[in-house]
């Protein structure tokens, strides 16, 4: 098989569209004739206090493709296939641009074997083996300089003012992602025992990240093709079916492994900001993608004299005897010299267990799924903002009464001048991380088919009556009960519940 794709695809954003002065070549608005404060009826000043969004983003993908394969002896199977894809999202430079992605595959069923012919335990057993690369396109970076316009005019000059919003990556590429997968498939028992084990490598290179440059560019760091990441793991499946009398009973269970690593990437030094918030922008060599960096509370010291106290907190540096206060912003250096690898945020260890009995019409099935070894960022109390008002919430009574050398209590100084510099630290403290383990009753189903003989004079060929429940139900390991996928302050998964009949003429 082969052919080709073209895609071609507008989105256009608008938001509060009611607007004076608007430009459709350069989606700007202009002001008010009467500026954006005027009188309202009751003779009162009233103040537009929205701003218009106009946005457009066209892409463009060309791409021509074929595959093959050819079985022989109803045994071995080989298998190809080749692509090559274009954007206008990547650079002009057409080597750089039309990046060639293809893969090759083979499937050897032993099951047909002269030498298995004997094994009547066994159904069918085959081997495959692929390799190959595919790609990814990030647009969050352009491969030309861009600017972003205000969406208003200045109020003194009345021109529209601009910003960087990238500097530009002349050599932006695809993201490559080179995949070896090795595979058994098995079936045993006349099919009561079925499964599959899987081992893969994925390789991924010229991953978009930010890499250091030299700060004569006008900017001492930008995102390009540099980063090297690797991901390994095994996927097993087992499943069954089994009869106990009348009862039938299918099962299955679901086990996979990741391991993920940052392997090449050059950083001269990461920021705290970076790291806290996480993303492309907080990786880091040879750490995995998805870790979740905090600072080391080292708990409140005095900075004044016993006679006027100073009573500021302070994070672990990189030394037993280095300690950084909040009132000094964040610490200069190296931010992974004093923040601390707490784990990754992403589940290496996934279960899934699935069960289905069924006793003449009724039927009853459940799925349960879990997540191992990961990590997730509690929800500390709500520090009252300066600007913004913030409502206290379940972790009052913690900060309230505990110890302010383990965690970050109220302010001890009756003026605390500081205050605004605990924003850039208390969210992102070490003792508010917390295991994310945890098991979830996902899927609940009961339903029962109207036996046909009560259907025959009726006209109706099936009736189904069925109930279903979802998110029932959630185990954690963390003393504070959050569910790690929906942490406090998120809307919580919600119990679901549905009751329905299915009619058939």
């Amino acid at each position: 098989m082969a052919g080709a794709e073209i895609i071609n695809t507008i989105l256009k954003g608008t938001t509060n569209p009611i607007v004076y002065g608007y430009n459709d070549d350069k989606l700007t608005v202009g002001n008010f004739p009467n500026g954006i404060t005027v009188k309202n009826w009751m003779n009162s000043n009233y103040s537009f206090n929205y701003t218009s969004v106009f946005s457009q983003r066209t892409s463009r993908f060309f791409s021509l493709y074929g595959n093959a394969a050819y079985t022989f002896d109803s045994k071995y199977t080989l298998s190809a296939s080749v692509r090559s894809d274009a954007s206008n999202l990547i650079t002009d430079d057409p080597a750089l641009r039309y990046s060639p992605f293809w893969s090759v595959g083979m499937r050897w069923q032993l099951h047909r074997e002269k030498f298995l012919h004997q094994a009547d335990w066994l159904d069918q057993l085959s081997f495959r083996l692929t390799y190959g690369y595919n790609g990814n396109i990030d647009k969050s970076t352009s491969f030309k300089p861009l600017i972003s316009l205000g969406t208003i005019p200045d109020l003194y000059t009345n021109n529209n003012v601009a910003t960087i919003s990238s500097y530009g990556n002349p050599t932006l590429r695809w993201e490559k992602t080179g995949t070896v997968n090795a595979g058994i498939d098995y079936m045993l028992l006349g099919g009561k025992l079925f499964g599959k084990i899987d081992y893969y490598r994925k390789d991924g290179k010229d991953l978009l990240a930010q890499i250091s440059i030299p700060s004569i560019n006008g900017t001492t760091s930008q995102k390009f093709n540099n980063a090297v990441m690797v991901n390994h793991g095994i996927e097993l499946e087992l499943g069954t079916t089994h009869n106990f009398g009348k009862i039938k009973w299918m099962g299955s269970l679901n086990f996979s492994y990741n391991k993920n690593k940052i392997l090449d990437l050059y950083r001269i030094s990461n920021s705290p900001s970076d790291l806290s918030s996480g993303g492309t922008s907080g990786y880091v060599e040879n750490r995995n993608s998805q870790t979740l960096w905090a600072y080391k509370y080292a708990g409140m010291y005095n900075l004044g004299t016993q006679a006027t106290p100073n009573w500021q907190p302070m994070i672990q540096g990189a030394g037993k005897d280095t300690r950084y206060a909040f009132s000094d912003g964040w610490p200069k250096g190296n931010a992974t010299d004093y923040m601390v690898d707490m784990g990754t945020r992403i589940a290496p260890y996934t279960v899934g267990f699935f069960n289905q009995f069924a006793y003449r019409e009724l039927e009853l099935s459940f799925m349960i799924t879990g997540k191992f070894g990961h990590v997730f960022r509690r929800h500390s109390f709500n520090y009252p903002d300066i600007k913004n008002k913030a409502l206290p919430n379940a972790r009052y009574e913690e900060v309230l009464n505990g110890d302010p050398m383990t965690m970050l209590t109220l302010p001890r100084n009756n003026i605390e001048a500081n205050y605004g510099s605990w924003f850039l630290f208390y969210p992102y403290l070490d003792y508010l991380t917390e295991k994310a383990d945890h098991i979830r009753l996902q899927e609940l189903n009961l339903s029962y088919n109207l036996p046909a003989r009560f259907l025959s004079r009726s006209g109706i060929n099936t009736l189904r009556v069925y109930a279903q429940g979802n998110n029932l139900f959630v185990l954690t390991n963390n003393k504070y009960h959050e569910d790690p996928e929906t942490p406090l302050g998120n809307y919580r998964l919600q119990a679901a519940y549905t009751l329905g009949f299915k009619l058939i003429f």
